[in-house]
């Protein structure tokens, strides 16, 4: 009954740490996978020692066709225009580190 309580006490905190991991935006799975094989206060310092990355969104422009991404607007893909397809840009935000 006491092994239960403590494997389920560990588990929890490799879960809480491996959450805490995620929002902060760093490895959550090596967070898990230390807390789980060391130990939660391996895990703990895995995670105070870490600092997030810093993400930005950032406007391109996107061909449909070939997939490539520009940064200058343009009304149509200038490759696909080469071809013969006049294939217009649709503007999607890019995560930038």
């Amino acid at each position: 009954m006491d092994l239960i309580i403590f494997l389920s006490v560990y588990l929890m905190a490799c879960l809480v740490l491996t959450f805490l991991s995620y929002r902060k935006k760093i490895n959550w799975w090596l967070t898990l996978i230390i807390s789980i094989l060391v130990t939660p206060l391996g895990g703990f310092i895995y995670y105070q020692s870490n600092n997030p990355i810093k993400v930005y969104k950032e406007a391109r422009y996107k061909c449909r066709r070939c997939g490539f991404y520009f940064t200058e607007e343009s009304t149509f893909c200038p490759y696909c225009e080469q071809d013969g397809h006049k294939i217009p840009l649709k503007k999607v935000y890019v995560d930038m580190t």
